[in-house]
């Protein structure tokens, strides 16, 4: 036998061996999708309840799979009820109740001596940046002149 029927043999057996690793049937990891509207909105309304009563918007290291874990469903599901049902993906769902509750805290007048930075901690975020990004996306304007306008009204 020759070197070179060897080497094409190899190359065959590792192509098989690599397609077969991709395309195999995965043993044990079967994810129960749900593609049913009604379904999605069960989660997503299961997902409000959760956040806005336990608060865990102000959890700074919150992810997708805490939240899919208290919830007892996966990822994917949380995630695609999220995306559906609100205006933007896991982050900007999770800093739209940071927003409103950093616009009571600006507006709420027991929390006047707190910097905005302060404040930005409060609410859950990790960072200044974060924060006047979000809250400029969400409002039109910053969270020192949002402040300045409800001090002022």
């Amino acid at each position: 036998m020759d070197w070179t029927m060897i080497a094409i043999g190899l190359t065959l057996l590792g192509i098989a061996l690599i397609w077969y690793t991709k395309y195999r049937p995965k043993v044990g990891k079967e994810v129960n999708v749900v593609d049913d509207e009604e379904d999605l909105r069960v989660i997503y309304n299961k997902t409000i309840d959760l956040i806005s009563n336990e608060k865990y918007y102000l959890n700074k290291s919150l992810k997708l799979s805490d939240l899919a874990a208290e919830l007892s469903y996966n990822e994917r599901q949380v995630s695609r009820s999220i995306n559906r049902f609100s205006n933007g993906n896991f982050n900007k769902f999770i800093n739209s109740f940071r927003i409103e509750y950093s616009k009571e805290l600006l507006t709420g007048g027991q929390f006047d001596h707190y910097t905005i930075e302060a404040i930005a901690e409060e609410c859950g975020f990790s960072n200044k940046v974060s924060f006047y990004n979000a809250f400029k996306s969400d409002t039109g304007m910053s969270p020192t002149q949002f402040r300045a306008l409800k001090q002022s009204s």
